[in-house]
């Protein structure tokens, strides 16, 4: 987190807008896009509005490692969720992740950085790919934000579609293991289907010792970069809005559940009893048990567009709980975006000074060039 200020601090280093004497300087005009896996979020330190739009950069991006499909989209989108928060000539910084950075990794840096160059042309944004670190910086700033003194743990658990980041202050460990990329390795390694989004379920009373063997790779870099038995609060919809009420609900009928789950969160053992309880069950049978789940908001959780995910997302949590020796994980309610993120953060505005200079870097040294020193650039783009 060094790299990153406050909002304040940021608009000042990126403003640089001095007034003629006698004049007050006008606050610096910026939008902030978050390009996650599934849609674009954008908000300003301008507007109260954070709005968003559903795209599915991942479907795009695994048909043959490019994001291509979905350009035309994503201009769509730099121009409208600009209008819908009523600022118009504010300088747009965008960061992608997961799935671009799977587009980077896996095929062509040079296509990348040809789609970016585009968006600016036509809409005028920034686009910059963002490091797996960089993004664990930016969930837990948004995560300290919304939940301030409900933050009582030093890291923070953000899974989000393709990736997931257990972050904290100074230290942090991501990995692409988000909900939709776990169930496409599960369907893949374990239910042995070529199609990503294969039923799962019944996902078997091994499921849980043969995702432990799946994930110990990334568990054992999990543990060298943060450590074990660490405290660790969720922040994701995922946890928040779908395995903590389901756990709430199941809690009723079985004693495992309801000795380790409560308002703010659940052991790790009532997450393995839920799991035992539904991994020998399919969809109808899933929906007949958890039929009328309700969160916290009143709203059905345990619908039918979700019953696929269920047991996978438990299974997931339960790995990296297990795996990191975490008996017990807390649950807070916040809408994390990467937007408050990449408007604290220095670089992006650095970097708007040179952004030919940054393509060329992506180009040639992959994602890390995000990390790279603008000022070692030729001259301005």
């Amino acid at each position: 987190m060094k790299r990153i200020a406050p909002y304040a601090i940021a608009l000042l280093l990126a403003g640089l807008l001095w007034p003629a004497p006698g004049q007050t300087a006008p606050e610096p005009c910026f939008i902030g896009f978050d390009v996650g896996s599934s849609g674009v979020r954008a908000g300003s330190s301008l507007s109260p509005k954070t709005v968003r739009g559903k795209i599915d950069y991942l479907g795009d991006v695994w048909q043959d490692n490019r994001i291509d499909l979905t350009n035309e989209e994503s201009v769509a989108a730099f121009v409208s969720l600009a209008a819908e928060l009523g600022l118009k000539g504010c300088l747009g910084l965008a960061g992608g992740y997961s799935a671009w950075r799977h587009a980077m990794t896996k095929g062509d840096p040079a296509v990348v950085a040809t789609t970016l160059a585009m968006f600016r042309k036509r809409t005028g944004v920034l686009f910059f790919v963002i490091p797996q670190e960089v993004e664990g910086e930016y969930g837990y700033l948004a995560a300290h934000l919304a939940l301030g003194d409900r933050l009582t743990t030093p890291f923070i658990l953000d899974i989000g579609g393709g990736s997931l980041q257990i972050a904290g202050k100074r230290s942090g460990w991501g990995s692409a293991l988000g909900k939709n990329a776990w169930r496409k390795l599960f369907c893949e390694q374990i239910k042995q289907a070529s199609e990503p989004a294969c039923p799962p379920n019944p996902v078997g009373t091994e499921a849980t010792r043969q995702a432990a063997s799946l994930l110990a790779p990334h568990l054992d870099e999990a543990r060298n970069r943060i450590g074990s038995g660490i405290g660790i609060t969720a922040v994701s919809p995922m946890v928040v809005h779908g395995i903590h009420p389901i756990l709430s609900f199941l809690a009723a009928n079985n004693p495992e559940i309801r000795d380790g789950t409560d308002l703010h969160g659940f052991s790790r053992k009532a997450l393995a009893a839920a799991i035992r309880q539904l991994a020998d069950k399919d969809d109808a049978a899933l929906l007949t048990i958890l039929n009328n789940c309700i969160g916290k908001d009143g709203q059905p959780v345990c619908q039918t567009t979700h019953v696929s995910t269920f047991v996978t997302d438990m299974l997931l949590l339960h790995t990296l709980l297990e795996g990191l020796a975490i008996d017990r994980i807390q649950v807070g309610e916040a809408d994390i975006t990467n937007v408050p993120g990449i408007l604290a953060d220095s670089r992006p505005i650095k970097w708007s000074e040179h952004y030919d200079c940054y393509l060329q870097r992506l180009r040639n040294d992959g994602v890390v060039a995000f990390l790279s020193d603008p000022a070692t650039c030729p001259g301005r783009p």
